[in-house]
């Protein structure tokens, strides 16, 4: 027996990512989209900070010109998805970069229907960038500039504590770098034009770029976690039958379908459902809210109370309204109805004892992964 033969063999384990390069960096492109946006529609976006009023006023004496209004509101008529914003936000980054425009017509290719020339999208869009920028007075980009260094300021000083939300998550789902292939992490600093809960992750080769509001960083994990779970979930596409899509999409909740406008594609609606299962349930050690919990809520606040809240929760408002609901009587006549159009639906019940079998397996086998894991035994929970 040679001495290779002596030493004692380890099994290797699956190779898991490193943690991200992450830093904290401004993208023009970006933030003079939502500038154009407003300037378009005073009523988009956010409405808090001080910068969306200044903006308005700005625009009050400076018009967009009859041309823009025309180019805007000619991708708001297209049949096809010409004015989805996630996809304009994509172009807008390709200001200044114009190398990152190959992952642009990828992205487009795969996600979205485009029955116009992107190139020429990308040129028309970015000139009418390009214009605004010219446009906008010394002091307005001096307020805009001094935001932007606050908030990264204040971003780097959170940084360590950025980089351990991060490195949490890879060491619950332990993704291989080959299914997530992101080197690099850029947080923009916070847009607040944008809308306040709402955040992106944009993907141009190892690099994504994450925009969410620095009061939100529950919302930064999520956009993190769509280079985890989005790749996991294409694969999964090729197990499932017709029959099980079908029923994925069945399963989502309405506020995802129709309230949050995901629509009925399966695998968007178990990207999301995968992510916020994990983000407001598995990694806060808590339980779906069942209907028993939800009467349970209702009845520990008074009248008062009630009305305090309605008045200061817009949605909660907007849904009360579709269900003829004005007092806390109300909601607990109609407490099974709300809870069945606006509660956690079916889908989260079934992807959170999946989440409970992953724990359970990890317990077990320290080499397991979340890809690997969901691969094998997903496709028996439908």
């Amino acid at each position: 027996m040679n001495e290779l033969e002596r030493q004692p063999h380890f099994e290797a384990g699956p190779e898991i990512m490193k943690l991200p390069e992450i830093s904290v960096a401004e993208e023009k492109g970006e933030i003079l989209l939502s500038i154009f946006f407003k300037g378009y529609d005073s009523s988009w976006g956010g409405h808090k900070h001080g910068l969306v009023t200044e903006v308005e006023n700005f625009f009050e004496q400076n018009p967009l010109s009859e041309k823009t209004v025309k180019f805007l509101q000619g991708l708001k008529e297209s049949t096809d998805d010409s004015a989805n914003e996630e996809m304009l936000y994509e172009i807008a980054l390709t200001l200044d970069r114009p190398e990152r425009m190959d992952a642009v017509v990828e992205f487009v290719s795969k996600y979205k229907f485009l029955t116009r020339n992107l190139q020429v999208l990308q040129e028309e869009l970015l000139v009418e960038l390009r214009n605004l920028e010219a446009l906008l007075p010394d002091d307005l980009k001096n307020k805009f500039k001094l935001a932007i260094l606050d908030d990264t300021k204040k971003r780097n000083l959170n940084l360590e504590e950025t980089k351990k939300q991060i490195a949490d998550l890879i060491d619950f789902f332990r993704p291989s770098p080959k299914t997530t292939k992101i080197k690099k992490i850029v947080i923009l600093p916070t847009d607040f034009l944008y809308h306040e809960e709402s955040g992106t992750a944009f993907e141009f080769g190892d690099t994504t770029i994450l925009r969410s509001h620095i009061d939100n960083p529950g919302n930064l994990e999520h956009e993190f976690l769509h280079s985890v779970i989005n790749p996991i979930v294409e694969k999964l596409s090729e197990k499932l039958t017709e029959e099980q899509k079908q029923k994925i999409s069945k399963l989502g909740s309405y506020r995802l379908r129709v309230e949050e406008e995901y629509g009925d594609g399966y695998e968007s609606l178990l990207c999301e459902e995968l992510i916020r299962t994990y983000n407001d349930v598995i990694q806060k050690g808590e339980k779906p809210l069942s209907y028993d919990d939800f009467v349970q809520k209702i009845g520990e606040i008074d009248d008062v109370h009630f009305l305090e809240i309605l008045q200061k929760n817009e949605k909660l408002k907007k849904r009360c309204a579709q269900l003829g609901i004005v007092t806390l009587e109300d909601m607990k006549n109609k407490s099974k109805e709300y809870y069945t159009r606006f509660g956690e639906g079916e889908l989260r019940g079934i992807i959170y004892k999946f989440y409970q079998k992953y724990i359970q397996e990890k317990e077990k086998n320290n080499k397991i992964t979340f890809e690997d894991f969901a691969l094998k035994e997903f496709h028996k929970e439908f």
